[in-house]
């Protein structure tokens, strides 16, 4: 499954605001547990309606490596095309 960065950043965007009370604009730099204030639990919840949403599996130590939404966006990328 080829995925468009584009729409996959907007698709990633909105499940993070979802989960964040912070109201910040979330742009590739935005660290999702620093500038987002999403804890490990959250960020795990999210991986796993991510896994669901694109059909990938996370390798536990690949989901603890990511910081950026840059960086989400990436290994989901990376994940479905495998």
């Amino acid at each position: 499954m080829k995925l468009d960065q584009a729409s996959l950043f907007d698709e990633i965007s909105k499940l993070l605001s979802a989960h964040s009370n912070t109201g910040i604009t979330i742009v590739p730099e935005t660290r999702i547990g620093a500038d987002l204030e999403i804890d490990s639990v959250e960020i795990f919840d999210i991986v796993m309606e991510l896994e669901d949403l694109y059909d990938i599996s996370f390798p536990i130590e690949q989901a603890s490596n990511i910081d950026t939404v840059r960086d989400l966006v990436a290994t989901i990328r990376q994940l479905a095309n495998v």
